[in-house]
């Protein structure tokens, strides 16, 4: 049996993510949606950052077919999933940990969730300044005022999207709900600021510093 090289899978047309790309560039916006959705179901629990990925990809897909309601949605899903990646990474790069807060404010910003947004940052902010407290904290306050932001959460506009679409929409939400309350435990914020001290001790793994 032929084993296919990394640049085969990544352009092969059954790949959701290529042939979601390749529909988007097309105009396409419903058909790339859905594959974005799928790819994003696909994911979950084995690849967070592709699965949040692929939900901000749909969102923008459905923000240009005029669906905000619906990109906000995923939007805020995309957060949550980043979130869930921050907690994971914790333990191996702090760093990594960082750029997916990072991402959840910026999409929590893009739902029009202003108060997770602004809680996020401040989780980020608490996190950099025991880790390094001389850097300069690179993320922002939440602007309700922002181009995309402003667009998104407007008038929070329905508009009715293919059946299938929808439904493969709810299922990924669900999907998602499902793996959450399986995995049962809640992240503790208080844990990581207790483990790392002001001498730059930690109880995490060392990597988790250095990286």
């Amino acid at each position: 049996m032929q084993v296919k090289t990394w640049l085969q899978r990544l352009t092969d047309e059954s790949n959701l993510w290529f042939s979601a790309v390749k529909a988007e560039d097309e105009g396409d916006f419903v058909t790339a949606a859905s594959n974005y959705v799928e790819d994003a179901s696909q994911c979950l629990g084995r690849n967070l950052v592709r699965a949040a990925l692929s939900c901000t990809c749909a969102a923008n897909c459905l923000a240009k077919l005029g669906a905000t309601a619906q990109a906000r949605t995923l939007h805020s899903l995309a957060a949550k999933i980043y979130i869930e990646n921050s907690d994971v990474a914790m333990s191996e790069s702090i760093r990594e940990a960082m750029w997916s807060m990072q991402e959840a404010a910026e999409n929590f910003t893009l739902a029009g969730d202003y108060k997770e947004a602004d809680a996020v940052r401040g989780r980020y902010f608490a996190l950099a300044s025991r880790t390094n407290p001389f850097a300069r904290p690179s993320i922002s306050k939440a602007e309700e005022g922002t181009p995309v932001a402003e667009l998104l959460v407007s008038n929070g506009k329905q508009v009715r999207l293919p059946q299938g679409l929808a439904e493969q929409i709810d299922r990924l939400i669900e999907s998602h709900r499902k793996l959450s309350v399986q995995s049962g435990d809640a992240f503790d914020p208080g844990y990581v600021m207790r483990s790392i001290d002001s001498s730059g001790g930690s109880k995490l793994n060392e990597k988790s510093i250095a990286s």
